[in-house]
């Protein structure tokens, strides 16, 4: 299992930048809209929660106004001050009791609805005091109360208290609709806030992108440079990359020409020794030979080491089957005596390599199935996710499973009857690693060895 800081950077990776802006600006937009939302609500919230307080006032005033007096005790005619007070299930109720709990007087929708008058509050307000609180009635909806009690001088200074009870489910239906057009308004919002966000992000880092691109580019060799249209911010940092490969390019061009010029400078002492070397005889000279050819293929492998070293693929593409072609030509005159036949399929496909590069892996590989091949030799192209696959086969003895990973080392040879240090594969390995490639050796249906070549393909 990873640690938490290892478990942390790979998730780290697995954001861009606009996918880390776009989730810090949701999480923030969330949280603050969030806040603000639970905000209005409990505003919201107080305010119905105070008009209804208002509206009962008003209601216990209106009743207090209508009172009239009949003797020693309070009534009520019809103007009432509420029309609900006259309709059964209004929602709205109302009883006057006095001091001792005797009820008085009871509005037609209380009778009519049987909504009980025991006190709704565990206290009766003191005179001339309003109280206003929810009460919970049991299995009955829940009501708004207010209580006020009041001395009434011109019936011997009785006190009476007015009851009004108001059903809750207005209010709460009031605090319900607006809790949900406040949650819409607030997620549109914040969709719209997002989707504008998005779209700025893209449009802001479509520079970075661009660069990126390019710099893709540089690697496959479509590019040659990343250009120097950016932003202020970016500018600076594409004339350092723009110099950056420029530099780079130059360094391999004056390194490649330098092998180049070694290359030529040794070449003829080379083979003016080896040539001279014929003339003489004993064992000394087979020493003297063995140390010239060693050297020869020294020079070349270092060389080959040396036109490796390579940061981003070439631009130009190379056909593969006009180098093959090339090579089996010149292979074909050089083998006549073995009288070969060359099959050669009729592709298209190319490879994003140096073509000096392709000339090197494909003549080491066509040179070794011309080498052990009895009469037959088969080179064909095959395109896969990318990639193009080089197959070469011969119908020779082919090459054990046991040794196919020892043949490709350097200085490693299956067949050493044949002249040669074994070093051809291994050039031809470390040129294919270069361009991210690889060989393989298998069987083939020929009957000898069939070794493909895999690199990069250019795109169509």
């Amino acid at each position: 299992m990873p640690s938490i800081p290892g478990l942390g950077r790979a998730v780290a990776r697995s954001f861009g930048l606009q996918a880390r802006l776009l989730l810090t600006t949701a999480l923030v937009l969330t949280t603050c809209l969030g806040a603000a939302g639970w905000v209005l609500d409990r505003t919201h919230k107080d305010a119905v929660r105070n008009g209804a307080a208002e509206q009962l006032r008003a209601v216990t005033n209106g009743l207090l106004s209508a009172a009239e007096e009949h003797g020693d005790v309070l009534s009520f005619g019809r103007a009432l001050g509420d029309p609900r007070f006259g309709q059964p299930h209004s929602g709205l109720y109302a009883y006057v009791e006095r001091a001792d709990g005797t009820v008085v007087w009871q509005s037609p929708s209380m009778l009519a609805s049987g909504v009980d008058a025991r006190r709704p509050l565990k206290r009766r307000p003191a005179p001339s005091e309003s109280v206003f609180e929810r009460a919970d009635t049991g299995n009955g909806p829940e009501r708004f109360v207010m209580a006020y009690t009041v001395i009434w001088e011109s019936l011997d200074d009785a006190e009476f208290t007015v009851w009004v009870l108001a059903d809750r489910s207005p209010f709460r239906a009031q605090i319900l609709e607006f809790r949900r057009k406040s949650t819409i308004g607030l997620a549109s919002a914040a969709a719209i806030f997002i989707v504008i966000q998005f779209a700025a992000l893209r449009w802001g880092l479509a520079p970075v992108r661009r660069m990126a691109g390019r710099i893709r580019g540089i690697e496959t060799g479509t590019d040659a440079d990343i250009g120097d249209d950016y932003p202020r911010e970016l500018s600076g940092l594409a004339r350092n990359v723009n110099r950056f490969v420029a530099y780079e390019k130059d360094n391999r061009d004056r390194y490649r020409r330098a092998m180049d010029d070694l290359a030529h400078s040794l070449k003829t002492p080379l083979a003016v020794l080896k040539n001279a070397l014929r003339e003489l005889n004993g064992s000394d000279a087979g020493m003297i030979r063995d140390q010239v050819e060693r050297m020869e293929t020294t020079v070349t492998h270092q060389l080959s080491r040396a036109a490796a070293v390579r940061t981003v693929l070439p631009k130009e593409s190379v056909p593969v089957m006009a180098v093959a072609r090339r090579i089996a030509h010149a292979l074909k005159r050089a083998y006549a005596d073995k009288r070969i036949d060359t099959e050669l399929a009729d592709s298209r496909l190319a490879v994003r390599v140096d073509e000096r590069d392709l000339l090197e892996m494909l003549g080491n590989l066509i040179e070794n199935a011309f080498k052990y091949t009895r009469s037959r030799v088969r080179i064909a192209t095959r395109a896969t996710d990318g990639r193009c696959a080089i197959v070469i086969e011969d119908d020779g003895a082919g090459i054990a499973p046991a040794d196919r990973e020892l043949v490709l080392r350097r200085g490693t040879r299956a067949d050493t009857a044949s002249a040669g240090h074994g070093i051809g594969l291994a050039v031809t390995v470390e040129l294919a690693a270069v361009y991210d490639g690889g060989i393989t050796i298998e069987d083939s249906e020929l009957g000898g060895a069939l070794v493909r070549l895999e690199l990069p393909a250019s795109p169509p």
